[in-house]
């Protein structure tokens, strides 16, 4: 599929909005960049952003909402009339894969670190109101660490009444393994704990992505473990199982084959009677 391996987060001379035909998706989807100065408190060993980073992030730079509502109105607009798929990246997208799925908050960093995610998610969810179909989602990919902040919860219930959906990570089943993984300051069981309670109250997808680290697949222990942590949640919509699909900041951060990923997925299944549904690198 069209721009499913490569997820350029511009578009023309955009700033804060991009398309992406998203494999976990299962169609297009429209990214919103509350992150211009790639602000975010992970590290992760195969982030595609570290990767194409030449400094760190030290401030959390402003986004222009003006600017990301006309974007955001423009874009919607050009797939509501057929003219985004006029362009080249996009010519090639099958008939059937040309609705809108969701909008996406994504970007270069974690989206409710910034100051302005409350605004935006309200922004995103009147336009989405007065241009899209009630079948397109509001979407947040997020790492999870900010999931007890009070400001943060009021924005996500605005969101889920708009049809939103939260897809939280989790990369790890021991603090070990989260370490190496995420390289955070966020201790592991503030990721666990923020789960834990925000899925008695809202359903989740659980985002992981499983990796060969210096040649060597994740344990059957730490899968073991890992099913633990998913078995701790109430409300668990559905597990994403993935792994590395583009470039990566580590050389020895390497995807898993097919077979391999295959194999996480129904240990987790068995352990977990939770559907997985897997993403592979190609």
């Amino acid at each position: 599929m069209v721009l499913t391996q490569h997820h350029p987060r511009r578009f023309g001379t955009l700033q804060h909005v991009y398309p992406v035909m998203s494999r976990r998706s299962d169609g297009l989807s429209l990214g919103i960049n509350l992150s211009p100065s790639a602000l975010c408190n992970f590290s992760c060993v195969y982030c595609q952003i570290l990767a194409e980073s030449t400094e760190p992030a030290t401030s959390n730079r402003l986004v222009e909402m003006d600017c990301l509502r006309a974007e955001l109105r423009q874009l919607v607009a050009s797939v509501n009339d057929g003219t985004l798929f006029e362009q080249s990246a996009f010519a090639q997208v099958p008939p059937e894969k040309r609705a809108l799925k969701d909008i996406a908050f994504s970007g270069d960093g974690e989206p409710t670190l910034s100051s302005q995610f409350d605004e935006a998610v309200r922004l995103v969810a009147d336009i989405r109101k007065e241009l899209c179909a009630e079948s397109v989602k509001i979407v947040l990919i997020t790492n999870a660490s900010t999931l007890h902040l009070a400001p943060v919860r009021s924005a996500l219930d605005r969101m889920l009444r708009n049809n939103g959906e939260i897809w939280a990570k989790l990369d790890a089943g021991t603090p070990e393994y989260y370490q190496t993984v995420a390289r955070s300051k966020v201790p592991f069981q503030t990721i666990c704990s923020n789960l834990i309670n925000f899925s008695k109250d809202f359903p989740v997808v659980v985002q992981t992505c499983f990796l060969s680290l210096h040649g060597q697949e994740p344990s059957a222990e730490e899968i073991r473990h890992y099913a633990e942590r998913l078995k701790e949640l109430s409300k668990v919509l559905y597990v994403q199982i993935y792994t590395v699909a583009r470039i990566t900041p580590e050389n020895w951060a390497r995807p898993l084959d097919n077979r391999q990923l295959d194999d996480i997925a129904e240990q987790v299944r068995q352990l977990t009677d939770l559907e997985v549904r897997t993403y592979y690198s190609r």
